[in-house]
């Protein structure tokens, strides 16, 4: 059986009203130190943040506790429910778990750390070919052919030629 991983809003994302899910596949090195293949589900509840129930419908309210704020919230919108009262004090265990915590911090860390590679890497890497394609341009080679050289889309060579040269 595949392990799978939901995280809730913890990616930025309009505030549409829609519940958005990311799904994808990722390689972890589980605690055997075995190299894994997990399903991870990214899903954004915006919508839910900030509405209160008044506990008339139940599925709304088990929701509602994925929304909450706090934990005093969320007791306040479990209500003394007995399942929804199990989440609650699982969320407070986790939240004294010293370890469950550095975890996740480290989770965190790793997650930006490689968000923000990813993103100097692209960007560089976009740079690189500006700067080629300028070379290119100086040199007298055709739009299409460097187009066709650096992955660049005609349009974008075709402003790099008139802004810059």
């Amino acid at each position: 059986m595949k392990k799978v991983t939901i995280n809730i809003n913890k990616f930025v994302c309009p505030e549409d009203g829609n519940t958005i899910i990311k799904r994808y596949n990722k390689e972890v090195i589980n605690d055997k130190g075995e190299l894994e293949d997990i399903l991870v589900c990214d899903v954004f509840l915006g919508r839910l943040k900030g509405i209160r129930y008044d506990g008339t419908n139940r599925d709304n309210a088990m929701l509602a506790l994925l929304g909450a704020d706090s934990l005093e919230e969320m007791r306040e919108i479990a209500n003394g429910d007995k399942a929804m009262m199990e989440v609650v004090h699982t969320i407070e265990e986790l939240l004294n778990d010293e370890s469950f915590i550095d975890k996740y911090k480290e989770e965190v860390k790793e997650n930006a750390y490689k968000a923000g590679y990813d993103d100097g890497y692209d960007d560089g890497s976009n740079d690189e070919k500006i700067l080629v394609s300028k070379r290119l341009l100086d040199k007298d080679f055709a739009p299409e052919f460097i187009a066709e050289i650096t992955n660049l889309p005609l349009n974008k060579i075709k402003i790099i030629e008139r802004d810059f040269i």
